[in-house]
Parts: structure tokens; C-alpha cells; sequence
């Protein structure tokens, strides 16, 4: 059941906030609030929040395949045109765009990793080493593990050290290395399920 607008905006603001070396956060806030009620509404798809008082303090999203959440986007275009127009007029966003888009494809080479993928997980500052990223991550795992998947990756940027420790205490193992966009090398993780 969909949320309340208000999360998924406080659920970008903290992907702004928290996830700052990557891409998305250059689409800005109503772009990523629009993803991710998209996310959230599409059947292969997950968004755990861990909430404080009322406010979302941490999020963990994974995805099969995000086909279903872009088809989801483009179908309320009204609200996708101004959030996403901006970008379009700046040839390297265009760009970094379309990498993403071809990243988030099918390709054979990726025939061996898992095909659920662990897309972002964010913790508010003043609530890091308090067990919300612990709580989601563990929360993925129980939902991912009650959908019948045997296991899911995630894609971590090489200069995300915190993130790679993270990954690593929680179980996942190194797979592979790959490049989402040019000249950026990222590792991906397997996480095996029980």
C-alpha cells in the first residue's frame, strides 16, 4: 500500500543527504521522491524505512528488475518532466543517465550474480551506530529470504570504504568488478540467503 507523499520525500531528502557521492542525487529531490514511490508501489520491489518520531531516520531499497518502477515513472510524466528536465539539457547528466539505464538492463555477463540487488540503503547522521542500517539491512534479508530469493547483490562504489566494511560485517562477499559508469570502478557484493 502506498505511503504518504511526506515519506518518500524524507526518504530522498536522506538519499540527497547520505548518498551524496552518487549520480542520483544530481536529479534532485523531487526526481528521487517520484522514484522512490515508484519503487515502493512496484510488486518487485522493497522500501523498509526505520522511522524515529514520526520521521523516516534510514531506508534500505532493493529491486529484481527496476523496469516496472521507470514504466511507473514515465506513465506520471506531469510530475517526471519538470523533476527530470532540468538534467536534460546538461549532456554529461544525459549521459550518466543512459549508463544507468544500461547498467539496470539484462546483460549476460551478469548471468552469475544474483538478479534482486540491494540499491541504496541511508542512515541520517545523528542515527549512525544506533542499529537502524543493522535493523534494515537484517529486514531486507527477512523480506528478500519470505519472497524465495536464494540471494541478492549490491554494487559499491571503489572510494565508499565505510560502506564496504558495512557490506562485509553484515555476510555479503565480493563477486565481481565492474564499471556502472565509465572510468568509476564499483565492486558488487553477494549476499547468500539462508
Amino acid at each position: 500500500m502506498p505511503r504518504d507523499r511526506r515519506v518518500y520525500r524524507q526518504v530522498a531528502q536522506l538519499h540527497i543527504d547520505c548518498i551524496d557521492q552518487g549520480f542520483l542525487p544530481q536529479l534532485g529531490a523531487d526526481f528521487l521522491t517520484l522514484m522512490y514511490e515508484c519503487l515502493d508501489e512496484d510488486p518487485g520491489a522493497l522500501l523498509l524505512t526505520c522511522e524515529r518520531d514520526g520521521d523516516v531516520v534510514g531506508f534500505v531499497t532493493s529491486a529484481g528488475s527496476l523496469g516496472g518502477v521507470y514504466r511507473r515513472m514515465l506513465g506520471r510524466w506531469r510530475r517526471l518532466a519538470p523533476a527530470l528536465g532540468p538534467s536534460l539539457v546538461r549532456p554529461r547528466r544525459v549521459l550518466r543517465i543512459l549508463e544507468i539505464l544500461r547498467y539496470s538492463a539484462a546483460h549476460p555477463a551478469d548471468a552469475a550474480l544474483p538478479a534482486s540487488e540491494l540499491l541504496s540503503l541511508a542512515v541520517a547522521p545523528a542515527w549512525r551506530g544506533k542499529g537502524c542500517a543493522e535493523e534494515l539491512y537484517q529486514g531486507l534479508v527477512r523480506e528478500l529470504t519470505q519472497r524465495g530469493e536464494r540471494a541478492f547483490k549490491i554494487v559499491v562504489g571503489a572510494p565508499l570504504a565505510p560502506a564496504h566494511r558495512f557490506y562485509r560485517r553484515m555476510g555479503a562477499e565480493p563477486a565481481a568488478e565492474i564499471e556502472v559508469h565509465r572510468g568509476e570502478a564499483s565492486t558488487v557484493y553477494v549476499h547468500h540467503l539462508a
